[in-house]
């Protein structure tokens, strides 16, 4: 039996895997705030913490969502799909842009602005009706 592209990727693969990497990165954020954080160049202070851990539930919420998206969507999970192409698009622009301004650097926005631009490449590619 030969191995087709459907066997092992397909849109609901793609949002557990989306919505594991929102989940590792939520972890990251929340409880190893100031490794992550120092990693892309940015210097701990209590006010950057507080946004951090807020960032980082954020983050695990959106990636639970993720997970369950193609328990719960049904019919609509195309739609989704469209949805979170262009959030990640969104966050492609933003990390992007502080990425180019200098305002961070080093391995987590190079490695999140990597994996969002094939995130939403891949949401779009396999959200087509």
């Amino acid at each position: 039996r030969r191995i087709k592209k459907e066997d092992f990727m397909n849109l609901q693969m793609i949002f557990r895997v989306n919505g594991g990497i929102l989940f590792a990165n939520g972890l990251s954020f929340l409880l190893l705030t100031e490794t992550f954080l120092g990693m892309a160049g940015f210097n701990m202070t209590p006010e950057l913490q507080t946004l951090a851990e807020a960032m980082g539930v954020s983050l695990i919420s959106i990636g639970l969502l993720s997970w369950r998206t193609p328990d719960i969507a049904g019919e609509a999970m195309s739609s989704y799909g469209q949805i979170y192409g262009i959030i990640g698009v969104l966050w492609v622009l933003l990390i992007g842009y502080h990425a180019a301004t200098g305002q961070a650097s080093g391995p987590p926005v190079y490695g999140n602005l990597a994996i969002n631009a094939v995130l939403a490449g891949l949401f779009f590619m396999y959200s087509k009706k």
